[in-house]
């Protein structure tokens, strides 16, 4: 009876800390490649809890080096879309969603009429 009342106990704490941690699943440093076509580089981006980040391309043509911060935020539990303005005359909108084990952002986004896909993985 003990040992019930213990489980019971622990799924309730389990259960009640899970949405906080999914509501927080995105923030932080991730950074993995991006693919155009038979172009690719490294896509850095850094994201905190209100939704305020920078993302970085390298080997993107027009983008620039430099971390650039993200605008048009729009955050879920597991899901991120953002925009962000490069060197370039376009900007680069993406749409990503974390996978369910959490470990990986993968998304879609374009930039300067190109299709861009991107897999990021939690620094």
């Amino acid at each position: 009876m003990r040992t019930t009342f213990l489980m019971s106990l622990a799924a309730a704490v389990w259960i009640a800390l899970v949405p906080v941690a999914a509501a927080d699943g995105l923030s932080g440093n991730w950074s993995g490649p991006w693919y155009r076509g038979m172009t690719s580089g490294i896509m850095t981006l850094k994201i905190d809890e209100s939704g305020e980040g920078l993302v970085q391309f390298t080997n993107l043509d027009n983008f620039g080096e430099d971390a650039v911060p993200i605008s048009g935020v729009e955050k879920g539990s597991a899901e991120l879309k953002f925009t962000a303005a490069g060197a370039g005359a376009d900007a680069f909108t993406a749409s990503s969603q974390l996978t369910n084990d959490g470990k990986v952002l993968k998304g879609d986004g374009e930039y300067d009429g190109f299709d861009i896909k991107f897999k990021l993985k939690r620094r």
